[in-house]
């Protein structure tokens, strides 16, 4: 039951953007019930911000207080400019309930202008706090 209540949850916000999201990932095309290889005319920049926001949207649907999303990815240090403009667009969305990201890094990669420290910064100043948790090297036992 809670799956098709999720579901529908997925399908009433995306609406005909579920082709769109089932395009560019094709696992989602059964769970949302989006048609095969609908046309989707669009490219470039207009592309990137429409995947943006239909993803906000489906993460929207699927996080919940009893279902919280924990979203973990590690190696920030090697993200592109547009994943990093992905991340920090899902991790700033004021209307995502109950989303956690984690992230990991490696912090003698990352110096104050890297790209990745300067999203860090653009988080925080949209009032979102950021914890960061140092952890040295591990040593072999």
């Amino acid at each position: 039951e809670s799956f098709r209540e999720t579901r529908a949850a997925v399908q009433e916000v995306v609406h005909s953007s579920g082709a769109f999201l089932g395009n560019l990932i094709p696992g989602l095309r059964n769970f949302m019930d989006a048609p095969l290889n609908e046309a989707v005319m669009v490219d470039g920049m207009e592309a990137q911000n429409r995947f943006k926001f239909v993803l906000r949207l489906f993460v929207r649907a699927m996080d919940t207080a009893a279902k919280p999303i924990v979203l973990y990815l590690d190696d920030l240090q090697w993200a592109d400019p547009a994943s990093l403009e992905l991340i920090s667009s899902l991790i700033t969305d004021k209307e995502n309930r109950s989303l956690l990201f984690i992230g990991s890094y490696r912090e003698n990669e990352v110096n104050r202008v890297h790209p990745l420290n300067l999203h860090f910064q653009q988080i925080e100043t949209s009032g979102v706090p950021i914890t960061k948790i140092g952890i040295d090297n591990l040593k072999r036992a």
